[in-house]
């Protein structure tokens, strides 16, 4: 919505009243009042052309002779048609988000206009009076002697004509009219200050209207008043469907997870997390964490530092359980101030405990898992499926988000199956505690130490595999030790004083050129040459062409399973735009995407407008994304995609590559430009190309 200045959205009547309200009309205004009358009365009878009318806005003189083609009488008031009981309670239903958010707002502006001569009004879409709340016992009666003002009526151009939030809603702008710029007869001793609300996707939720029976008690203030009050329901309703998408998004995920607050106090709790805490009988939203778990100083560090802990076992209070915290993840706001932190829990299996500590992850992937059959992907997975065969060291390399890991548990569960699966990431934990995270360490051996003692990863993935991910973020002084442990696959605590003999195959990954690390002398040399001898290329998301179709129905369909709800179809717009777009955070990016689309989507189809902003909209450079998009044209498409979205997404891949040059495309394709052309049509594609491209 484009707001216009509010010099054009005042009435003229009201434009230039002084500040404060007098009880009676200026001798200005009341001649302008008389003159308009007369002047609207004039052009009504057509003895004066409205383009002569200079006292009015164009568009209010405009919807005056719509109103006079629409039959209604202006000097003869007819109500508005009132929705029966059934239907109004349907709509009432219907637009529950909508009035909640309002409703918190328009109880504040009562509270300011209490025991004044106004009235609020709140109406859908459609013009239903979905709130209308009167200030005063006077207000009440003048109104009720003119006309009939409730819940349920329906006030259109069709039905009374010109007023001020039927121009809001056809301008979707605010707007001020006062006194004979309404049409009917009936308001001109009234003025109305509305003020249109937007949803989260732009398009009008309804209107919000400050109304005065007396045209003399409203100023440019009363609009102003209107705006912010629209604005603040605006906002109300972004923040409701946030916290619905997390609250859904939470729901969904597989662990236990749990909001915390700047302060320590839960905020958001999951159903698997309320079962692991035995509290599905009480609600532990608003008490404070410590309450719940205990007091857990690594909990409070997140807080305070803003750095994430990963992977620790925590005690309960009062309890011999024991959890693991998969993650303690800071959340910051744009500044970089920590305002809380998501709690990732899982209940510790007994039975794969080693020393307290969990034995390894279930890994889910295997290569017949892995999704997608471009050229690049079939390298990466061959290679992985040769190299998994060998008792070596593996590298993993590509950008954050292509699924590393995956490829890592693939190459386990082909090679060691039976052992535990040993992940850590070494860019998340704080340097002070990666090297106990690796190496372990014995009671006693520092302040906090657990008395017991405890195993690092390198121990607990003895027998299986350990997956060091964003190996180059290794602490320098603990590569000759962790390279040490590769040479003699013999492991020593911290504060201990014998060797543990350790068997574990390893994997390590990195989005960064490891090679440059070491002529920057920031990673060993000898480690390196250790890690690379046999290295695999995962390729970015944008080079994989028709595997992000692929990717997004299986996550569509993925997700919507868990939601308990019908997959929706991508529509052809929206593989437009899939493929169009950079996808600079790949597989993972692309997941969250489509639980965002799931989510926002209707009638069973995700249009581009259903797809995050970055993605649909024009926050995207497309020069960069012309310029990283090298995907060629294949006619090897298969697996999961239907005849016409194999053909759909050649023709997007062939006019990107050729920047919609019909002829080169056409040539490329095998088919006659007409051919083309007619396919573009048929499929919808037109818009996008000329507008996205």
């Amino acid at each position: 919505m484009v707001v216009k200045p509010l010099e054009e959205m005042l009435s003229p009547i009201i434009k230039n009243r002084d500040e404060i309200i007098s009880e009676s009309l200026s001798k200005d205004e009341s001649l302008l009042i008389e003159r308009i009358k007369q002047q609207k009365k004039e052009m009504l009878s057509e003895r004066v052309s409205p383009f002569l009318f200079e006292l009015v806005r164009p568009e209010i003189v405009e919807s005056w002779i719509r109103s006079y083609y629409y039959g209604l009488d202006p000097f003869n008031f007819r109500d508005g048609p009132v929705l029966d009981k059934p239907e109004f309670e349907e709509l009432v239903s219907k637009e529950d988000s909508f009035i909640k958010a309002a409703d918190l707002y328009i109880h504040k502006l009562k509270t300011m206009l209490s025991d004044t001569n106004y009235l609020i009004l709140l109406t859908d879409e459609h013009g239903v009076f979905l709130r209308v709340v009167i200030g005063n016992r006077k207000v009440l009666e003048h109104v009720n002697k003119k006309f009939h003002l409730a819940p349920g009526v329906v006030w259109t151009e069709e039905t009374v004509g010109t007023c001020s939030h039927v121009m809001c809603r056809l301008l979707k702008n605010p707007i001020q009219l006062c006194g004979p710029e309404f049409y009917s007869q009936i308001f001109y001793d009234a003025a109305c200050s509305s003020a249109p609300i937007l949803d989260t996707h732009g398009n009008l939720a309804g209107s919000l209207t400050i109304v005065s029976p007396f045209s003399c008690h409203q100023n440019p203030h009363s609009l102003a008043l209107a705006v912010s009050t629209a604005w603040a329901i605006q906002n109300e309703m972004q923040l409701a469907l946030n916290r619905e998408l997390l609250s859904v998004t939470l729901e969904a995920a597989d662990e236990a997870m749990i909001t915390v607050n700047k302060s320590g106090v839960i905020t958001r709790a999951n159903l698997k997390a309320r079962k692991i805490l035995n509290c599905l009988d009480k609600d532990i939203i608003g008490i404070n964490v410590e309450a719940v778990l205990g007091v857990q100083t690594l909990i409070n560090s997140v807080l305070e530092t803003g750095k994430p802990v990963l992977d620790a076992d925590i005690e309960i209070l009062n309890s011999e359980q024991k959890l693991y915290l998969r993650s303690a993840q800071p959340v910051k706001d744009h500044c970089g101030k920590t305002f809380g932190c998501v709690l990732t829990l899982r209940r510790i299996d007994r039975g794969r405990r080693m020393g307290g500590q969990v034995g390894g992850l279930k890994t889910r992937f295997t290569f017949d898992k892995i999704i997608g059959t471009s050229a690049q992907l079939a390298r990466s997975i061959n290679m992985a499926k040769k190299f998994a065969r060998l008792d070596a060291n593996i590298l993993i390399q590509g950008e954050s988000g292509t699924g590393k890991e995956v490829f890592a548990q693939a190459i386990h569960n082909e090679s060691r199956p039976d052992g535990p699966f040993i992940a850590i990431n070494c860019a998340a934990i704080p340097k002070t505690l990666i090297e106990s995270e690796l190496f372990g360490y014995e009671g006693g051996a520092f302040t906090g130490a657990e008395r017991q003692g405890r195993p690092g990863k390198i121990e607990l993935a003895n027998g299986g595999t350990l997956f060091l991910d964003e190996i180059g973020d290794m602490p320098l002084e603990l590569q000759p030790v962790f390279l040490r442990v590769l040479e003699e696959k013999k492991v020593m605590r911290v504060g201990g004083s014998r060797y543990i003999p350790v068997d574990f195959r390893l994997i390590t990954a990195t989005n960064k050129n490891l090679l440059d690390l070491v002529k920057e002398n920031l990673f060993r040399q000898d480690l390196y040459y250790r890690l690379e001898a046999f290295k695999i290329n995962i390729p970015p998301l944008r080079e994989r062409g028709p595997d992000i179709i692929r990717l997004a129905k299986h996550f569509i369909d993925t997700i919507a399973k868990k939601q308990h709800l019908p997959a929706p179809a991508l529509s052809n717009a929206a593989i437009f735009h899939l493929l169009k777009y950079n996808w600079p955070g790949n597989i993972r990016q692309l997941e969250n995407a489509m639980l965002y689309a799931v989510n926002t989507s209707s009638d069973g189809v995700i249009k581009p407008e259903d797809l995050p902003e970055e993605i649909s909209g024009t926050s995207v450079s497309h020069d960069k994304v012309d310029a990283d998009f090298k995907l060629k044209p294949t006619r090897s498409i298969q697996n999961n995609l239907s005849i016409k979205e194999m053909e759909i997404v050649m023709i997007i891949q062939t006019l990107l590559q050729t920047r919609n040059n019909i002829s080169e495309a056409a040539n490329i394709l095998g088919m006659s430009r007409s051919t083309l052309y007619r396919k573009v049509k048929e499929y919808n594609l037109l818009d996008e190309i000329r507008t996205k491209t």
